[in-house]
């Protein structure tokens, strides 16, 4: 099968930071190469030159031009797209890439399968490509084109080219919930499916080493995330200190990002500092390697797709608390396989984190070898066949 596959959540160009990129759409890519002929359009959008020296990274300007690279025999063609701040992609400039990729890959002959991540402007450019070569047109939704949607422009702009869609694959079953919420189309249940990021298989823990973690705890709380505000570290900051009798445990933030002056003076004014600490920006390697040392992990970020971060956790043995009805939510059931609390409930989650400190060894050993089902669930492998199966019904 020939697939194409159009995302910005993809690197750009080789050797691009795993700080500076995400590499999950690649990692289930990857997987693909094995039996399907895969090729990527990477779109990058770039600001007018008049625009360019007052906005946008040094980053996005150096690599606004074409350009094709192959990493781990993925084929991918990073397409230049001209982005006016607050303006919506022109449709010349969708064109343009399209045509682009189109001159590249041939007239004759041209994608079985194009799966369009994000809606603006992948669904698009995927649109006028799947037109050119008759190719099945599939989309895979995010919470930021829920936000897209959410917009009357936006909706009618992609209401226009609903029924070319042949099914649209969601990132959390909450995405897929807020979807069906919003539309008034054609397409049910047969049309949708949900599809979750997931982990390389050797990233979990050994049974030998999670043994050893159940009987000695480390006494160590970790989040990692950007520091920004949606990802809520601030009430877990706020949850952590309020429990008085932390039976010298210790909240390890990792990350780094806009809000992390303000999260400082936060644990400053809470006279924390004894208790809580910033470990920075980290490369995964490094924040797994902290979650093996951690016992329980803590993100109540809203809103959230689904959060990768947290199968990480689960992998690494840690108690793992996430957010009531955002992506994770049905992923982690509470109580099962983790802890679920309010997002921005500061007394929710003090609770949930007392819980998850004060757990017998037998209601730590039954959670996370539990989680460790659920984690080993969710590889790369896995995922990526299962998506193949829900192509192949097409």
């Amino acid at each position: 099968m020939k697939i194409l596959l159009i995302t910005p959540l993809y690197p750009g160009y080789l050797e691009q930071s795993k700080l500076d990129a995400t590499y999950a759409v690649h990692y289930v890519a990857r997987e693909w190469t094995r039996d399907h002929d895969i090729r990527v359009i990477r779109p990058w959008p770039y600001y007018p030159r008049i625009l360019s020296a007052f906005i946008g990274s040094e980053i996005m300007h150096r690599f606004s031009i074409k350009d094709q690279f192959t990493l781990d025999d993925v084929k991918v063609f990073r397409a230049p797209i001209l982005k006016i701040p607050k303006i919506d992609y022109g449709n010349y400039a969708i064109r343009s890439v399209a045509e682009e990729f189109m001159e590249t890959f041939g007239q004759n002959e041209g994608p079985d399968v194009i799966i369009c991540d994000n809606i603006n402007p992948s669904i698009y450019i995927g649109e006028i490509i799947a037109n050119k070569y008759g190719s099945v047109l599939i989309a895979s939704l995010h919470n930021t084109d829920i936000k897209y949607l959410s917009n009357r422009s936006g909706y009618r702009k992609y209401m226009k080219i609903d029924d070319r869609v042949s099914k649209i694959v969601f990132r959390s079953e909450a995405i897929r919930q807020r979807f069906t919420d919003l539309y008034d189309g054609n397409k049910n249940e047969t049309d949708y499916f949900t599809s979750l990021f997931g982990i390389n298989k050797s990233d979990i823990m050994s049974q030998d080493k999670i043994d050893h973690k159940i009987i000695s705890s480390n006494k160590t709380i970790v989040v990692a995330s950007s520091l920004t505000k949606l990802k809520k570290v601030d009430v877990l900051i706020d949850a952590f200190v309020r429990i008085k009798n932390k039976d010298g445990y210790i909240l390890k933030i990792i990350g780094d990002g806009p809000e992390r002056t303000r999260l400082k003076k936060q644990v400053n004014s809470l006279k924390a500092e004894d208790c809580v600490y910033f470990e920075g920006a980290k490369t995964r390697e490094e924040v797994l390697c902290l979650m093996e040392q951690s016992d329980i992990f803590a993100l109540v970020s809203s809103p959230e797709t689904f959060g990768l971060v947290y199968i990480e956790a689960m992998a690494k043995g840690c108690i793992t608390i996430g957010s009531k009805g955002e992506g994770i939510d049905g992923v982690i059931v509470d109580n099962e396989n983790g802890f679920l609390c309010r997002p921005s409930d500061t007394q929710d989650l003090q609770s949930v984190l007392k819980k998850a400190m004060n757990l017998s060894s037998c209601e730590r050993e039954r959670l996370i070898n539990n989680a460790l089902v659920t984690a080993s669930s969710l590889s790369y492998e896995s995922l990526a066949n299962e998506f193949i199966k829900e192509l192949k019904n097409e």
